[in-house]
């Protein structure tokens, strides 16, 4: 599996992504459009880190961008253009119609210095904000941007994926403001209970009434429902901590997001 070092976009974005409030910069993948119509070809697809809104701030690399056609089928994807606040990928719709997966693969981060607290992970800046039971430990950050489009008409979404992932058990075609949406979070298609689900509404500030950030914790399958309160675009983000199977003193961090367009009522 190929990996990145995020070393190559600035050393001061692990500790970013490493930190529990989903106000760090979140990885993300904004297609121009979500539904392509039958006669079009590809699409182009902005992948970049923001914070709050789904503007560019930090551009996203990755030796693994790839689509996952309607077939089955995975395609390896170069970028198209490579700037400073955003990666741009152009993504060949050559499957036919139906519903394609594009995703950044699994991405590889730095290593951090943490502490074990009560079972869970914390950053300590100084020294003073250490505890006497904490013990040392090191994170490492994995982080993995998917959204989903459609060239013509839809087909189930449905993809064998590596690693930490949401999966839209409501279809992501089928998404309206006011209904409710189901997704799943899964590593390699086994269910994960117990995380949170950091929903995110994207164009917060042109809106005099914001709406806040909401978590949901996923049940026995896996699975958060919400309603989104209006159109627009959302990222779902999901967390994952776990020490590695063969070293208790390192852990992995995994940052997974879904980017998902949400219609209004029909």
């Amino acid at each position: 599996m190929s990996l990145f070092t995020l070393d190559k976009i600035g050393p001061w974005l692990t500790p970013l992504l490493l930190c529990a409030g989903a106000q760090a910069h979140s990885p993300y993948l904004k297609p121009n459009t979500f539904s392509a119509e039958e006669q079009r070809k590809q699409v182009t697809v902005e992948a970049s880190f923001a914070e709050g809104d789904l503007r560019p701030d930090v551009a996203m690399k990755s030796d693994a961008f790839h689509v996952i056609g309607p077939d089955g089928r995975k395609l390896a994807l170069t970028p198209a253009a490579a700037l400073k606040e955003a990666t741009y990928l152009e993504v060949p719709l050559g499957a036919g119609n139906g519903t394609y997966l594009v995703s950044s693969g699994v991405r590889k981060g730095r290593l951090a210095k943490g502490v074990l607290r009560d079972g869970k992970v914390h950053f300590a800046e100084r020294a003073e904000d250490t505890q006497p039971d904490d013990k040392p430990i090191e994170v490492q950050s994995i982080t993995r941007a998917d959204v989903y489009v459609s060239r013509g008409r839809p087909s189930a979404a449905d993809f064998d994926t590596d690693g930490v992932g949401i999966y839209p058990v409501t279809q992501p075609y089928d998404l309206y403001a006011g209904a409710p949406v189901i997704v799943r979070v899964r590593d390699s298609r086994q269910p994960l209970a117990g995380e949170t689900v950091t929903v995110i509404a994207d164009g917060q500030n042109y809106v005099s009434h914001k709406q806040a950030e909401q978590d949901f914790t996923t049940n026995a399958a896996g699975e958060v429902s919400f309603k989104p309160k209006t159109a627009g675009l959302y990222l779902l983000q999901v967390r994952v901590r776990r020490a590695s199977a063969d070293n208790p003193a390192l852990w992995i961090s995994t940052t997974a997001t879904l980017t998902i367009e949400v219609q209004p009522q029909p």
